[in-house]
C-alpha cells in the first residue's frame, strides 16, 4: 500500500473522530468501568486494519485508570500471521481539549505469533468522547506499540477509533 493511500486512511479516520465532537456530552462526569472494542490501522501491518479491545476500571477520582488491552495485529497475508497482544497498564489523564479529557495508557504484557511467544509494551495518547447522555462514547487514540515477537516490525504505530459504552 502507498504511503498516499495510507495518509488518506489516517486523514479519514481523524476526520470521522472529529465529526463526532458535535454529539458530545457536555458533562465531564468520569466513568467507573470502561468496555470497547474498535479497529485500528497500522502503518506496519498487512493488511494494515487491526482489532483493538479494551476494558478499564476508574481507581482514583483523578482521572487514573487500570486497564487491559489486546490487540490483534496482522504481520503477513501469505500466510496469515496475526500478533496477539495482551497488556495491562495504568492510563492516566493529562489534560482536556474542550469537554474531551486526554489520557496517556502504558501498557506492558505478553505478546504471540502461533508458537513465538515474548513481550509487548504500548504507550499513546487517547481521547474519549460522550455521546449524548447515553453512556456511549468513541475513543480515538493513536499509540505507539512495540511488540517482540512483530516479525521484526519493530515500533508500530497504531490510530484507532473504538466504540464503548462505560457505566
Amino acid at each position: 500500500m502507498s504511503v498516499l493511500k495510507r495518509a488518506c486512511i489516517v486523514l479519514a479516520l481523524l476526520l470521522l473522530s472529529a465529526t463526532v465532537l458535535f454529539a458530545q456530552d457536555t458533562t465531564t462526569t468520569q466513568l467507573s468501568d470502561i468496555y470497547a472494542g474498535g479497529v485500528s490501522y497500522n502503518v506496519s501491518g498487512s493488511p494494515s486494519l487491526a482489532g483493538t479491545g479494551l476494558y478499564a476500571h476508574r481507581v482514583a477520582d483523578s482521572g487514573t485508570y487500570a486497564f487491559t488491552v489486546v490487540d490483534a495485529v496482522p504481520t503477513s497475508v501469505k500466510p496469515v500471521t496475526v500478533t496477539t497482544n495482551f497488556g495491562v497498564g495504568v492510563a492516566q489523564k493529562v489534560f482536556t481539549v474542550g469537554k474531551i479529557p486526554i489520557y496517556i495508557p502504558t501498557a506492558a504484557g505478553a505478546s504471540y505469533t502461533g508458537t513465538n511467544t515474548g513481550w509487548a509494551w504500548s504507550t499513546g495518547a487517547m481521547g474519549v468522547i460522550k455521546l449524548k447522555d447515553s453512556g456511549y462514547f468513541l475513543a480515538p487514540s493513536v499509540r505507539l506499540l512495540k511488540s517482540s515477537v512483530s516479525n521484526g516490525d519493530g515500533y508500530q504505530p497504531i490510530v484507532t477509533v473504538m466504540f464503548g459504552w462505560g457505566k
